[in-house]
């Protein structure tokens, strides 16, 4: 589903879209200690060719034996996500989290 919006009304409109709830999630980064699950669904940001997901940071527990959730995070990278290494990833929504990934890359004229 391909719709158009303004960054900064991406998020509440995409937590709005019922449709994305049973979009299976995914594991971008894992380690012995760490993984990043992130969500099924993607903001593509034609102007930047850039990428966002959204999912959150889990840490292994090792009383429980398996990762926990620990944090809420905003992934980005570049182009088509189907082939290509994250970019960058923040503790932050996706406005703040593009914002600081681009800062300095772009020149504001």
């Amino acid at each position: 589903m391909n719709k158009r919006y303004r960054l900064g009304e991406i998020e509440e409109a995409v937590s709005e879209m019922e449709e994305l709830i049973d979009t299976p999630d995914d594991i971008a980064e894992i380690d012995d200690d760490f993984q990043i699950v992130v969500s099924g669904w993607s903001v593509y940001v034609e102007s930047l060719n850039l990428t966002l997901r959204q999912g959150v940071a889990c840490i292994w527990d090792i009383e429980a034996g398996l990762f926990m959730p620990d944090f809420d995070v905003t992934i980005v990278y570049e182009g088509n996500i189907e082939t290509q290494e994250w970019l960058y990833y923040e503790q932050d929504g996706m406005a703040v989290t593009l914002g600081n990934w681009l800062n300095g890359r772009l020149s504001c004229e």
